[in-house]
């Protein structure tokens, strides 16, 4: 994936490692873009980890403490924003991109020389007959893509061959040197080391040599803008330092959200849903479980966000029309409310005999996108109706119980 900016050296970097990790993309703060970067480790002890943006001067660099990182859902969300780079889609590979599938793409703003990536869903592929153009293969046909985040978050745009990237090893391993870092970060954090988030953050293993870690658990414009922004720092969040001394917020909002989603397959794990979530939407959720009784076909959930931004778009993807998601067994999801936390919800996440968070060690391809035009689509379509029904039968039945029991003296 390339990305406009002005042409720098490499050599340009003031002071650290000189060579930095490559065939990387992050999603820079705050325009929530992709861009390819490299990091450095810089610090007596490697805690200060700097971000460069390639093609673009040194100034537009984004410099991150260590100390700075306050919690376990503040250090997943950052390291959640780096992946390995998408790779763009040739003209006569058009055809491995099929509806439902999970792309990065390119959208222009203002003109030609702001261009940004964002993920995106294919709604639709309109086929065309290829052309031949100077003896090479020239793809026509249009994508339809539903936005996930950015500034048109849920809309659908069309888009050809030359917009889309093909995105790359989600779940996959992470650099030896966001590792270095993200262990520096966690050893900052003291009594936080031995919480389930941070238990549940890596399964740590020697490859040719080299420390990598899996993520078995998912947190779980142009470059001026963000040089320029400059944003209040919230209470308890994070900041991403630049070369000026501007500060990026990088924490979120003070309030947390919670998405309640129903009809979920019993014995789902909250690990398994919020791999699923990253990778489809590279939002890093917290999930919990309920607890079910025995004879119920199912359980339900909620997905707790720390910003009103990952709410909406989330949301905006649960609840799109042209799509399910669905376990294996093909009962799909509801998503019946969104909502800030309350002190309901904040009572029950406290209290573990109420509400569990069950880790598990599940894997995110129990879930699936099924699109409309599908077989699987219609089942879904089908079953989902079916629990609405159910569900509304239930409220009216508690209601009625409600009122009844008020009557009685």
């Amino acid at each position: 994936m390339s990305h406009s900016g002005d042409d720098d050296d490499d050599n340009n970097s003031s002071g650290g490692e000189e060579e930095g990790v490559r065939n990387m993309e992050f999603r820079s703060y705050p325009e929530d873009a992709w861009y390819n970067v490299r990091v450095l480790l810089e610090g007596e002890r490697g805690d200060t980890l700097r971000v460069k943006y390639d093609n673009f001067p040194d100034d537009h660099d984004h410099v991150f403490k260590a100390q700075s990182f306050k919690s376990m859902v503040d250090l997943g969300h950052f390291i959640g924003r780096f992946r390995k780079v998408s790779a763009q889609l040739q003209d006569p590979d058009c055809y491995n991109v099929v509806k439902g599938m999970r792309v990065c793409a390119s959208d222009s703003f203002g003109g030609d020389d702001d261009v940004r990536f964002y993920d995106a869903i294919v709604e639709d592929v309109l086929h065309k007959k290829h052309s031949m153009v100077n003896g090479q293969e020239e793809c026509e046909c249009t994508f339809l893509l539903f936005w996930l985040h950015g500034p048109n978050v849920g809309e659908v745009a069309e888009k050809g061959v030359a917009n889309i990237c093909l995105v790359q090893g989600q779940g996959s391993e992470l650099q030896p040197k966001l590792v270095s870092f993200m262990e520096i970060a966690m050893e900052k954090m003291g009594k936080n080391l031995c919480t389930d988030l941070a238990f549940s953050l890596v399964d740590q293993h020697k490859e040719n040599g080299s420390q990598i870690v899996k993520q078995e658990l998912s947190f779980s414009g142009s470059l001026c803008q963000i040089k320029c922004a400059q944003q209040s720092s919230s209470e308890g969040g994070t900041e991403a330092h630049s070369e000026n001394g501007q500060d990026t917020d990088v924490g979120g909002d003070r309030n947390h959200y919670i998405i309640l989603v129903q009809n979920l397959e019993k014995g789902l794990s909250s690990s398994t849903v919020s791999d699923f979530i990253h990778e489809q939407t590279s939002i890093a959720p917290q999930v919990y479980i309920f607890p079910n009784l025995p004879w119920e076909p199912y359980t339900n959930g909620i997905i707790m966000l720390h910003c009103k931004e990952d709410l909406e778009q989330l949301f905006s993807f649960l609840k799109n029309p042209n799509h399910f998601i669905v376990s294996l067994s093909g009962r799909p999801w509801v998503a019946t409310e969104k909502m800030p936390m309350n002190d309901h919800w904040t009572s029950m996440l406290e209290s573990p005999k109420k509400l569990l968070n069950k880790r598990g060690y599940g894997f995110s391809n129990q879930l699936k996108v099924v699109c409309s035009g599908t077989e699987e689509y219609e089942k879904a379509k089908e079953r989902r109706d079916l629990f609405l029904e159910f569900f509304d039968h239930q409220q009216g039945l508690c209601k009625k119980l409600r009122m009844e029991e008020s009557s009685v003296s």
